[in-house]
């Protein structure tokens, strides 16, 4: 049964057709991607080795429609990079914390602060952040040791006013696929039946 067959099921014609469309609008409103784009996104994020005949069969479209889609993605910076997701605890980075830091203020502190983070070795996330902190970092390192080298480079820093240690104890979702969050019912009015244009 299709999603929005399922809507009107449970909320009655009108309200179904309001709810399936104003979902299907706002993605495409906020990212310019219609339905063809969004599940060969889906496909790519799942495994960026599936060929492209794969992914065409799967979606019900002509390779070459494929070909040309992946390519304005990647011209329109949709897709950034493809690259390997790599286990970091067989790797023996299995010490993963989360640090609260915050800083003294000033002109611009957050891009010069942030450029600093960056560069050190072990922090693979920093978000700037409202509220009480400003600095979300995130953490993988060896073992406790390691994390204390870390942590003494960040709260050695002269910007640095306090930090605030949180050591993760099991990690229960890290998906960094943007299209897996996004909702799993709605297929963005694509109809595999329909041969969409380039």
């Amino acid at each position: 049964m299709s999603v929005l067959k399922e809507q009107r099921r449970r909320f009655g014609p009108k309200r179904a057709e309001g709810s399936y469309l104003g979902a299907k609008s706002e993605v495409t409103r906020r990212l310019g991607l219609d339905g063809v784009d969004v599940r060969i996104l889906q496909a790519v994020q799942e495994d960026c080795r599936t060929p492209l005949e794969t992914i065409a069969r799967k979606l019900g479209i002509p390779k070459s429609t494929v070909h040309y889609r992946i390519h304005r993605l990647e011209q329109t910076g949709v897709i950034e990079h493809y690259f390997a997701k790599v286990n970091a605890t067989k790797l023996g980075k299995d010490y993963l914390v989360v640090v609260l830091v915050r800083a003294k203020y000033g002109p611009h502190y957050h891009e010069r602060i942030g450029k600093k983070f960056a560069v050190i070795p072990g922090i693979w996330a920093i978000y700037y952040v409202l509220g009480d902190n400003d600095f979300v970092l995130l953490v993988r390192a060896n073992d406790r040791e390691d994390y204390m080298r870390i942590l003494e480079k960040i709260s050695s820093m002269p910007d640095i006013e306090r930090t605030s240690t949180q050591v993760v104890a099991k990690v229960i979702k890290e998906d960094p696929r943007i299209m897996s969050t996004m909702h799993a019912g709605i297929n963005y009015g694509m109809n595999p039946k329909k041969r969409p244009g380039p």
